[in-house]
């Protein structure tokens, strides 16, 4: 029996030698060393070359290394039959709300007026004057963890999903109607969506016309969520005022590209939230488990849903 960890963009030996101390029976390899692919079982993939799957005949699972599937449901190789799981561990989903409510706060406290007033040596006094309304599309297990975490410190917290489905303390909305009537009640919009054919470009001129005067837009979801084009105009209408993105359609973002260099957004490197390898090995150590008992991997996918 072995299991194949493929990630062609990261350094894997962390995650291998963790899984090897929680799987000592197990023979962990990391690709391209995959030896005969006849013994692997069980595949850990994220962003993994084209044909590979088809290659290893005797998978019985796969996991995403992250809570990120498209780059599995995407892949015309991979059976519909088999089983695919992905990693959203409390810690990530604890991480993503972290930096959520961070960059939320020194936004709407406008702590950069402070570093301003230091540098010019000026001392005025400023507080925000209402606590603002937080809108999450979203609500999977790093939405609800984010939404939970701006309710403990009294936000108002709207959310919307494919369903209607959230937590009962949260007002919920669904639709198209529902969308937009989130995007308009938001100071702070967040997509925590999952990227399917039905979210795809969910981020575009209409609903930024629906957002308050003002308003920020934070897209921690996927870039292709987010029309650029539509964003780049609607900043100059003030309909959202400010962007603050970590995702992007083309990533690393190209240096010419435009986000770089607006005064009304803020960039950071896909980081919001990321696997931590402890956490990952006790994940896949126990979805591996899962699967040689017969039983579906962590975070089982709907194919169908393409989440």
């Amino acid at each position: 029996m072995a299991l194949l960890i493929c990630a062609p963009d990261r350094s894997n030996e962390r995650l291998a030698a963790d899984l090897k101390k929680r799987l000592p029976d197990v023979d962990v390899r990391i690709w391209p060393a995959v030896g005969e692919p006849t013994d692997i079982e069980f595949a850990l993939l994220w962003k993994h070359p084209e044909g590979l799957v088809k290659t290893l005949p005797n998978l019985k699972a796969i996991s995403s290394l992250g809570a990120g599937i498209e780059h599995l449901v995407n892949d015309p190789d991979i059976p519909k039959t088999l089983p695919i799981g992905r990693l959203a561990g409390p810690k990530l989903a604890r991480d993503m709300a972290t930096w959520l409510v961070g960059q939320v706060i020194a936004h709407w406290r406008d702590f950069n007026r402070f570093d301003n007033q230091q540098r010019a040596k000026q001392w005025q006094a400023w507080a925000p004057t209402h606590q603002p309304r937080v809108g999450i599309l979203g609500m999977g297990a790093m939405g609800r963890e984010a939404a939970h975490a701006f309710q403990a410190l009294g936000f108002e917290v709207g959310g919307y999903s494919i369903s209607g489905d959230g937590p009962e303390s949260i007002q919920m909305h669904t639709g198209q109607t529902g969308l937009m009537t989130l995007a308009s009640q938001s100071d702070y919009l967040i997509c925590l969506l999952p990227l399917t054919d039905e979210t795809r470009g969910i981020l575009d001129k209409n609903l930024m016309a629906n957002m308050p005067r003002d308003s920020v837009l934070i897209n921690v979801g996927r870039g292709a969520h987010l029309v650029e084009a539509d964003l780049l105009k609607a900043l100059d209408l003030g309909h959202p005022k400010h962007a603050i993105l970590d995702v992007f359609s083309t990533e690393p973002l190209p240096q010419d590209h435009p986000f770089w260099t607006h005064p009304q957004i803020r960039v950071s490197p896909h980081s919001a939230a990321l696997t931590d390898p402890s956490e990952a090995a006790d994940l896949v150590a126990q979805s591996y488990r899962d699967v040689m008992a017969g039983k579906p991997p962590l975070g089982r996918v709907d194919l169908s849903k393409g989440y």
